[in-house]
C-alpha cells in the first residue's frame, strides 16, 4: 500500500496495539521492535511511539516520527522533562508530543519550562502540542492566547475525527499550517469505530483538513476493539491496516 507524494504522512501509533494503555500504572505489554516489520510492510510511514514502549527499544526501520511524551510542566516534573529529552534524542525521534497541565493558576510556570524544553530539544525534532480536554489548551482559542504569550513556536494536534466540524475549522482558522498532527480515533455513543463504519463522518473531515491546505501527517490513535473484549494486538493490528486504506483512499 503506497503513499501519493502529496498526501498526508499515516503513523501507527503504538499505544493502539497496547491493551494496558490505560492501566494504573501504566505498562508496556508488548515489544514494539516485534511489529516494526509489520508497520513498514503494511505501508505505515513511521510509528507514534508511546513512551512506555521505548525502554529498550532502538530506531532502525521505520522512523519514529513522534515520540510520545507525557511530561509535565510543573516544577515538580524537572526528571521526567529530562528523561523525554534523552529519549527524543536516543530515538532520533523526528517530533515530540506533548501536554501541558491543567491548572488555570500555573498558566505561567507551565509556560517557562515549555520554552525551556522545547530550546533543549535537538535540531530538527518538532514540538507538538495535543490540545487535550483537561488542559488550559484544549480550545483554540485558548491554545492560541497560552502559544502566544508564551512565545512558543510548536506544532499542533488535533482531533478531527472526534471535534465538531465547526471546532476543527476553528483549530485550522487560529494555526492554520500549524496544525501538522491529527490523532485518529472514531467513537459513536461511546464505542470506538473503524473510518469505515461511519464515512459520512470521516469523510467530511478528511475534506476540510484537505481545503484547509493540510499537509500534516496522520497518527492513528485508537480504533475498533479498543476498550472491549478484543482489545488484543493482532485483533486491533486488522483494524487500524482497515483504518489506513481508509486514508490512503480518501485521504
Amino acid at each position: 500500500m503506497t503513499r501519493d507524494a502529496a498526501s498526508p504522512a499515516v503513523n501507527i501509533g503504538t499505544i493502539l496495539l497496547e491493551p494496558s494503555r490505560w492501566a494504573n500504572p501504566k505498562r508496556a505489554t508488548y515489544r514494539v521492535a516485534d511489529w516494526v516489520g509489520r508497520f513498514r510492510d503494511a505501508g505505515f510511514d513511521g510509528m507514534e511511539l508511546w513512551e512506555y514502549h521505548a525502554d529498550g527499544f532502538a530506531a532502525g526501520a521505520l522512523p519514529v516520527a513522534v515520540y510520545n511524551a507525557y511530561c509535565g510542566f510543573d516544577d515538580a516534573s524537572a526528571g521526567a522533562r529530562s528523561h523525554a529529552l534523552e529519549c527524543v534524542r536516543a530515538l532520533g525521534a523526528q517530533g515530540v508530543k506533548f501536554n501541558v497541565g491543567g491548572d488555570a493558576a500555573r498558566r505561567d510556570e507551565y509556560a517557562r519550562h515549555l520554552r525551556e524544553w522545547v530550546a533543549a530539544l535537538p535540531a530538527g525534532c518538532r514540538p507538538l502540542c495535543e490540545c487535550h480536554g483537561g488542559t488550559i489548551v484544549e480550545t483554540p482559542e485558548a491554545a492560541r492566547g497560552f502559544m502566544d504569550a508564551a512565545d512558543i513556536d510548536c506544532g499542533i494536534i488535533v482531533h478531527a475525527f472526534t471535534d465538531t466540524e465547526d471546532r476543527l475549522r476553528a483549530w485550522l482558522d487560529l494555526f492554520e499550517s500549524a496544525v501538522e498532527l491529527v490523532h485518529v480515533q472514531l467513537r459513536d455513543a461511546g464505542q470506538f469505530l473503524r473510518l469505515d463504519e461511519a464515512p459520512d463522518l470521516a469523510r467530511p473531515r478528511i475534506d476540510i483538513l484537505r481545503d484547509a491546505g493540510f499537509r500534516g501527517a496522520y497518527t492513528l490513535e485508537f480504533t475498533k476493539g479498543t476498550s472491549t473484549e478484543r482489545d488484543n494486538p493482532e485483533a486491533l493490528w486488522r483494524e487500524a491496516v482497515a483504518d489506513l486504506a481508509f486514508l490512503r483512499e480518501h485521504g
